[in-house]
């Protein structure tokens, strides 16, 4: 509601005065709290990272910075296979694989690579999943999986056994849900998309961030957009959330900003700064409304995709953000008229611009010999970047004379993990 609309009348007699003004603020207080739930703030506390993409190298080599590299086989388990992978995550002791895409199935692997269960699959009936599109580990190294279609969170302990299903009131739809750290509260992210719009009445203006409840409803909505934005044919990607101590990274496709979420606040954290192409923070007004009409989904979503591709090109967006406690390792893309063209950044905390590698493809020329796939996941415990491909990638990846190739026979169509344990001098 908007405050300006809550207004005092001030009459005699002087008792009629008092109570109506007594009766009139309780009023006001609640449907003020309910204005600012809506219009909630975010608060600026960001460090401006800059990215130097003016001319990047097709290959860096990083192999000063590098102290080990351990190749780990995913077992490929008859009936159990997958064929893409989505979003990857690291236990205490196992992996889990989230393939969105093609089997539509969660499956966690030992530390050794074996297979050890699948957490969750569509059509299957013990699992009552009808659309899984998300997962997400937490602190608690719980495993969240989010089914689409029902609104429907399922929860597993750190052991992998099923711990509980909360399924939301409302009709909400989201790309990607996580938990917040030291609370019970969860944060939906939601693209412009049409099926993510708000289905239930009453809600007057859509948001892509959303705090949830720990029963789903909506408690507080952020980065909200004028209607008029809905449907329009924006990429997402597969993650979006990235946990770092006690809060929660936040990035999403367009927005030059990286967010950061506990249980108390949200805030700009970063600010990405590419030398070329750097989209405006006000990405909608100044780039998507000069072209709305042929950006929206009208029954032909890929001339709406082609469209934003034009329109886009030229701009570079963050991709994927790892953090540890010296280095962040932020993949990005640049648009071009028909597609989009990657890169890789590694920047050195507290050490500005010269702290920043970028590249298109971080090597290791010297020691182990290996071009490196894109980084996927960071596990804080074993101190690694962890990326992966298939086997077959893999073996265009290693030089002819790596001695990782004597580590292992590499079968083509299996899936392996690159897993990297990388150091900088104190960055202090």
């Amino acid at each position: 509601m908007n405050r300006a609309v809550i207004t005092f009348s001030f009459i005699k007699p002087i008792g009629r005065s008092i109570f109506f003004f007594l009766w009139v603020l309780p009023i006001a207080m609640i449907l003020f709290s309910c204005s600012s739930n809506e219009r909630a703030e975010i608060t600026d506390n960001y460090v401006e990272l800059h990215i130097d993409n003016s001319s990047i190298s097709d290959t860096l080599d990083i192999s000063s910075i590098v102290d080990s590299v351990e190749l780990l086989k995913l077992a490929n388990v008859p009936n159990k296979q997958i064929g893409y992978i989505g979003q990857l995550y690291a236990l205490e002791d196992a992996y889990v694989v989230v393939d969105p895409i093609s089997t539509k199935r969660i499956n966690a692997y030992k530390s050794n690579g074996d297979y050890l269960k699948t957490i969750m699959e569509n059509g299957v009936s013990d699992s009552n999943a009808l659309n899984i599109t998300d997962c997400y580990v937490n602190e608690r190294k719980e495993v969240i999986v989010y089914d689409y279609a029902q609104m429907k969170l399922t929860i597993f302990d750190s052991d992998l056994k099923r711990k509980k299903d909360i399924k939301g009131g409302n009709l909400f739809h989201y790309n990607h849900i996580a938990s917040i750290p030291g609370s019970d509260n969860f944060v939906g992210y939601a693209s412009y998309n049409n099926s993510n719009a708000y289905l239930q009445t009453g809600r007057r203006s859509p948001s892509s961030l959303d705090l949830l409840s720990d029963t789903l409803s909506l408690v507080r909505k952020y980065l909200r957009y004028s209607k008029k934005f809905e449907n329009i044919a924006a990429i997402t990607f597969d993650k979006s959330f990235f946990a770092f101590r006690d809060s929660l990274r936040f990035f999403r496709a367009y927005d030059p900003y990286v967010y950061s979420i506990n249980k108390s606040e949200v805030e700009r954290r970063y600010k990405i700064i590419y030398s070329k192409g750097n989209f405006p923070s006000d990405f909608l007004e100044s780039v998507i409304r000069p072209h709305l009409s042929n950006v929206k989904i009208n029954g032909h979503k890929m001339s709406s995709l082609k469209s934003i591709y034009l329109y886009c090109n030229g701009y570079t967006s963050q991709k994927n953000w790892l953090e540890s406690d010296s280095l962040i390792y932020l993949s990005s893309i640049s648009f071009k008229e028909q597609g989009t063209v990657g890169f890789g950044s590694l920047v050195v905390k507290g050490k500005g611009t010269a702290g920043t590698l970028v590249a298109r493809n971080f090597v290791d020329a010297k020691k182990f010999k290996v071009s490196f796939p894109e980084f996927s996941e960071y596990d804080s415990k074993s101190n690694q970047f962890i990326a992966f491909c298939t086997g077959n990638e893999l073996k265009r990846r290693l030089y002819n004379d790596s001695p990782l190739r004597k580590k292992m026979d590499i079968i083509d169509d299996c899936f392996y993990l690159v897993k990297v344990r990388l150091h900088v001098k104190d960055s202090h």
